[in-house]
């Protein structure tokens, strides 16, 4: 089981650039037909976020909904002990918060794959970051 980042939802909604929105499509279509994964509400929060800040609220709805489609990608709720734990990793790895909190979600699940394009995971000796 492989943990899906917020650059995957936004690469589709925004079509662009072309290669990662191509990359983003052959993963979800992947965990569509029936790969398991995990996202965080926390990651779900952040896309949220950047629709409403890019003047495109009205998508919101349509966002949640397509994530709710995925019946193979679990959706974990972030908790307030993630987020003390979070502040140590930030530092650590040199990472911002919400990665910090992915980083929370995915050891909590036991998990070390990440579909993502951030390099910062990189840095991270126990993560592999995947993205074809």
């Amino acid at each position: 089981m492989r943990f899906v980042d917020a650059n995957v939802f936004i690469y589709i909604l925004v079509k662009s650039p072309k290669e990662a929105y191509e990359t983003s499509k052959q993963i979800l279509k992947r965990i569509e037909n029936g790969e398991e994964a995990l996202t965080s509400t926390t990651v779900i929060q952040e896309v949220v976020d950047w629709l409403e800040y890019h003047n495109r609220k009205r998508e919101v709805g349509s966002f949640i909904v397509a994530i709710n489609s995925y019946l193979t990608m679990n959706k974990i709720n972030t908790a307030w002990e993630d987020m003390l734990t979070a502040l140590d990793d930030m530092e650590k790895h040199d990472i911002d918060f919400v990665d910090a909190l992915t980083l929370q979600t995915m050891k909590k699940n036991n998990m070390k794959e990440i579909y993502s394009n951030d390099t910062d995971f990189d840095r991270i000796k126990w993560i592999k970051r995947i993205w074809e």
